[in-house]
């Protein structure tokens, strides 16, 4: 292999003492650098007997790496001159994401709390959804790789520390979405549960109870069964933002699809034991979440197809925030394969 277009680098990441109740994990990551930062690495969060499956060798991860970071940023969303937003937003969402550019997908600024996400009409319903883990990139210019793998504080270096995609890594995750027919809401607390015991392993219940309150759409408590998870006992998540936006797609057969694009920033407080009596542990992390949606059509089985972005920032205490203060450290890729059962 020439030495010039590809270096190895190889991440082992042990975590903190299991006293303190952190999950002891390794985080494998066999990352290729060609041109671009993005990669398909062995990424897995290993903890003891929840992993399910073998890691992929070397080998296997170096076939499946060549991946431009435009390859996978194009899944996000497709964008040509004849597509329109349904608000003619010229500097809305769906073109932040078609610049392909992770530098776009900035930390929001608090503002007016925003209120509940609605889902356009293709979406209600009641779905299998498939998520299947795409590739990372550590995107910052000013901070680098060797100090981002090193910070287990960083948010999908943990299980449980993205709490809706819990293990990042997991190479794919099935569960249930539901969103409801005459609302256009998502039942969050249903959804949060399923994707989070499914991305532990579905072989348990992890999660003992949602707490969700439509009248304050931007805070949801997950409290978890004690004991079925070291990272955490309750986790608390706040929305600071959200942004959506409905498109018209124009097909090359003439024909249209709608495209749904939505985002939401969250700030995650996990809380769990300690070993100072009477204190509990509490990390803090902040991130984003890109979502896009496409209107199933009659070549995809009538499947509704989707990508998932998820742009991770630095917390303010951290001591390297200052050198990135706003735009993503990290940025996870899954796709999204969802079939509907009824609705």
């Amino acid at each position: 292999m020439n030495k010039r277009n590809f270096s190895l680098l190889f991440v082992t990441l042990v975590a903190i003492d299991y006293k303190k109740h952190f999950s002891p994990y390794v985080v494998h990551a066999l990352q290729v650098e060609t041109k671009s930062n993005f990669v398909k690495p062995i990424f897995k969060l290993e903890v003891e007997s929840d992993v399910e499956g073998p890691f992929i060798n070397r080998r296997d991860a170096l076939k499946s790496a060549k991946v431009s970071a435009a390859s996978i940023l194009a899944s996000t969303l497709v964008w040509n001159s004849s597509t329109k937003s349904a608000e003619a937003q010229s500097s809305g969402l769906a073109e932040k994401l078609s610049k392909r550019d992770t530098s776009e997908l900035k930390n929001s600024v608090f503002n007016i709390p925003p209120s509940a996400q609605k889902y356009p009409q293709f979406m209600r319903g009641t779905w299998d959804v498939s998520i299947k883990f795409n590739g990372y990139v550590f995107p910052s210019k000013t901070i680098s790789k060797a100090d981002i793998t090193s910070n287990v504080s960083i948010p999908g270096f943990q299980k449980c520390s993205i709490a809706q995609i819990a293990d990042v890594g997991r190479e794919r995750t099935n569960y249930k979405m539901i969103i409801e027919a005459k609302t256009g809401l998502e039942d969050r607390s249903h959804n949060i549960r399923e994707s989070v015991d499914a991305h532990l392993g579905g072989a348990y219940k992890a999660v003992e109870n949602v707490s969700y309150d439509l009248s304050n759409p931007n805070r949801i408590t997950i409290d978890f069964v004690r004991y079925q998870t070291r990272n955490a006992e309750r986790i608390e998540l706040f929305c600071n933002a959200r942004e959506s936006e409905l498109i018209t797609q124009q097909r090359s057969d003439a024909s249209q699809r709608e495209v749904f694009v939505c985002s939401e920033y969250i700030r995650q407080v996990t809380l769990g034991l300690s070993t100072e009596f009477g204190v509990a542990r509490q990390a803090g992390g902040n991130y984003a979440h890109f979502w896009t949606w496409r209107e199933p059509i009659p070549e995809s089985d009538m499947k509704m197809t989707g990508n998932l972005l998820t742009a991770v920032y630095l917390d303010p205490q951290d001591a390297l925030f200052f050198k990135e203060p706003a735009k993503p450290v990290a940025v996870y890729s899954h796709d999204i394969v969802a079939s509907k059962t009824t609705g």
